[in-house]
This record gives C-alpha cells, sequence and structure tokens, in this order.
C-alpha cells in the first residue's frame, strides 16, 4: 500500500506533465486518497487514474499508457 501519504503528495505535485492538456495532479491526488483510504496498491491507483480520463470533457487517447506512465513518476515515493 501506499506507505507515506506527504511524501506521495508531495511527488504528485512535482509531476510536471500534461495529459492532452490536462493537469493530471487533480485526479492524481483524488486517487491517491482512494487508494490509501482503501488501503489498496498501485493497481487500483492507475484503475482510478483510467476512470478519471474516461470521465472528462475531452476525449483521451490510451488513458491505460498516461495511467502507467504517472504512476512510474511517483511510485518510489508513494508505495
Amino acid at each position: 500500500s501506499m506507505a507515506d501519504p506527504l511524501a506521495c503528495m508531495i511527488a504528485i505535485n512535482d509531476v510536471k506533465s500534461s495529459v492532452q492538456g490536462n493537469d493530471p495532479r487533480t485526479w492524481m491526488k483524488a486517487c491517491a486518497i482512494e487508494t490509501l483510504l482503501k488501503g489498496k496498491s498501485g493497481k487500483h491507483f492507475k484503475n482510478c487514474l483510467i476512470g478519471k480520463m474516461e470521465s472528462t470533457a475531452n476525449h483521451i487517447q490510451d488513458p491505460a499508457g498516461y495511467a502507467e506512465e504517472l504512476y512510474s513518476k511517483i511510485k518510489n515515493k508513494c508505495t
């Protein structure tokens, strides 16, 4: 499970990438909190991110690829 919530949130804040014009950090924070509260792992986090991307107004190509990329940016701080 995600060990240190504070380190995790700091890592998410430091993410500079954009997902087809969207700042992914709001999704990442929401998914990290949900994952922490449920005591789940990175797989849950990625699935949550995919769900957020699929529910955005503008259609995002390859949400699973983005979820993997975003998770890889924070996993050392969040697990």
